[in-house]
Parts: structure tokens; C-alpha cells; sequence
């Protein structure tokens, strides 16, 4: 691998699109409908394009765990879709169980979910813009030269540590609050 393919590989996980709040319509949607909504507007977030990002059997399972408030009829509303996406963004890294022990206040609280929603996105476009920089801040410290095998394992064990480091930090802040 060499610099150029690295740089291009994380430009592209910066620049996946995001659903903004305003994307999402003031009217209520059949469950169909926001996964067409998801597939429309997340599909570069697939590793593979049978990947599914979202299906009828995620959305059941996490209504009756109560991580989504309870749907009336078959619609769901503008709200609960943000619910969705919020989860989303979560489910990567966190359990069914500490997902809920984080939105369940937020849900409590009558938070504006669409400003929180989207500040959240904002701050992440900041931070995955960061990451470019911070990798090849890896590189320099360290000198590592990703066209050599072992130099190119050194990088990828310390993102997956840094990965898994961060993620144990999400929980325990989960387990503390």
C-alpha cells in the first residue's frame, strides 16, 4: 500500500454522507419508506453492495427493546426515524443495552432530537476530517514507510487499538453515568 491509497481511503470514510435532519420528511413513513431513505442517502456506507443497512427485522428488534419509542399504526415519525439514525451511528460499537442506557434519558428529557442529532453529525464530520491528519502524524512519529509489510501492520494494529480503546472509553462513560 502505498501513501497515496492510504490518504484516498481515509478521504473516502470522511466524505460518507450523513442523513441531516432536514433530509428527513415532516410526515410520518411506513417502515419501507425509511429504509429507502437510508439506502438512498447512506449507501456509501455499505462494504458490500448486498449489505443492508438497515431492514423491517433491525427496526422490530429495536422497538421492543424500547430503544425506539413505541411506533402508533404503522408509521413512523420524523422523530423516531432520528431515533433510528441515532442507533445507527451507535450499533458498530455498542450493545442493544447500552444504546438504550444512553438515548433513554435523552428520550426522557425532551431533547430537541433533531438539533442534537445534528450537531452530532457535525462533530463527526470534524473528527473524521481529523483522521487524515492524525494517521499521517503515526506515520511521521513513528516512521513508518506503509510500503513495507510489517510498517503497514505497525499502522493497522495501532488504528484497530485506538479503535478499541476508544470504544471501551464510550462504555465505561456508559457504566458511569
Amino acid at each position: 500500500m502505498n501513501k497515496e491509497t492510504l490518504e484516498t481511503l481515509v478521504e473516502k470514510e470522511s466524505q460518507k454522507s450523513s442523513i441531516m435532519s432536514k433530509d428527513i420528511p415532516d410526515l410520518d413513513l411506513y417502515m419501507d419508506q425509511i429504509m429507502t431513505l437510508f439506502e438512498i442517502h447512506l449507501a456509501n456506507h455499505k462494504k458490500n453492495e448486498d449489505d443492508k443497512l438497515l431492514t423491517k427485522t433491525m427496526i422490530n428488534n429495536y422497538s421492543k427493546a424500547k430503544v425506539i419509542t413505541p411506533v402508533k399504526g404503522k408509521k413512523y415519525t420524523k422523530e423516531q426515524i432520528i431515533q433510528m439514525l441515532m442507533i445507527y451511528q451507535l450499533k458498530n460499537n455498542l450493545s442493544i443495552q447500552e444504546i438504550k442506557d444512553l438515548l433513554i434519558p435523552i428520550y426522557e428529557s425532551n431533547t430537541d432530537l433533531s438539533k442534537l442529532y445534528d450537531h452530532f453529525i457535525e462533530i463527526k464530520h470534524s473528527i473524521n476530517q481529523q483522521l487524515q491528519k492524525m494517521i499521517q502524524q503515526i506515520i511521521k512519529d513513528y516512521q513508518l514507510d506503509i510500503n513495507q509489510y510489517h510498517d503497514l501492520f505497525l499502522l493497522i494494529a495501532s488504528l484497530s487499538t485506538l479503535s478499541y480503546s476508544l470504544n471501551n472509553i464510550a462504555e465505561s462513560i456508559i457504566e458511569e453515568k
